[in-house]
């Protein structure tokens, strides 16, 4: 995927108290995308996904807990891991980016948005909420306590059910099979000291402050964001919302070339 013109690096950066895995590529001197991923996943989330890029310098990083970044104990909170990117912008002398966020990264990618608004070009929210119920952060409280006495076999099938269609399982599409590896690789202390940053998500109230172009793409079925919560946070952002169907939560693993088409277009007009 690298360009003719462009140039890769691949490492860690000392930012904070961590040290941040990343990779950057692309055309040097391009406009930058920061690419966020899901919670238990890492950097590799994107790669079906880097022709949607193409013309751009593309940021990929592993959150703090996962991948190859470090693991310290937890608990972890949205605020912090938003710092960890801007952190790792300033390492790499990056003053601004387009954003792009699923699930987890999408929260942390509306955090960045907020509390760093100058960094920010634009926002792309994936399968991605801005509030959890009661009921659901309960859920997270649940799954992380059962991980903590029973470890990640334990909740491994459920996730894996609610990531991704039974048609996707019984095809073991090449989504399937990298979510199911990264899984393999979390550790339970990750997933612990991770669940207690996105139960801090409550970002509603402030959604209004972003100014940036966005978008969101959601999914009609997603067992992690009501239907309404993503028609919610579109009318807020006053940005397109764009469905992918059939599909449970990680949509853009199930809808590959319909999502990198949909991302293409959005950085289209917005650059």
């Amino acid at each position: 995927m690298l360009e003719k013109g462009g140039r890769m690096t691949s490492g860690r950066i000392d930012v904070g108290d961590i040290a941040v895995a990343y990779t950057l590529m692309g055309p040097t001197g391009a406009p930058v995308v920061s690419l966020n991923h899901c919670f238990a996943s890492d950097r590799g989330y994107w790669e079906p996904h880097l022709p949607a890029f193409a013309g751009f310098r593309v940021l990929r990083h592993d959150a703090r807990g996962h991948g190859e970044s470090d693991r310290p104990p937890g608990p972890y909170s949205l605020p912090m891991m938003a710092g960890d990117l801007v952190g790792l912008l300033d390492a790499l002398g990056i003053d601004r980016v387009h954003i792009c966020g699923v699930s987890m990264g999408g929260m942390i990618s509306q955090t960045v948005a907020l509390d760093y608004p100058d960094r920010v070009a634009s926002l792309a929210l994936v399968n991605t909420t801005s509030e959890y119920t009661d009921y659901q952060l309960q859920a997270w409280r649940d799954r992380a306590a059962l991980v903590r006495r029973e470890g990640m076999g334990a909740v491994r099938d459920g996730l894996m059910a609610r990531w991704l269609t039974a048609e996707a399982a019984t095809a073991r599409s090449a989504g399937y099979r990298y979510m199911e590896g990264a899984l393999a690789r979390f550790t339970p202390e990750g997933f612990d000291a991770a669940s207690v940053a996105m139960c801090g998500l409550y970002t509603t109230p402030r959604l209004s402050e972003i100014k940036v172009p966005s978008i969101v793409v959601a999914t009609p079925d997603d067992p992690g964001v009501p239907t309404e919560t993503s028609e919610k946070m579109a009318r807020i952002l006053d940005a397109p919302l764009h469905w992918l169907e059939p599909a449970q939560h990680l949509a853009s693993l199930e809808h590959v070339e319909r999502f990198n088409g949909l991302i293409s277009d959005f950085l289209a007009t917005v650059t």
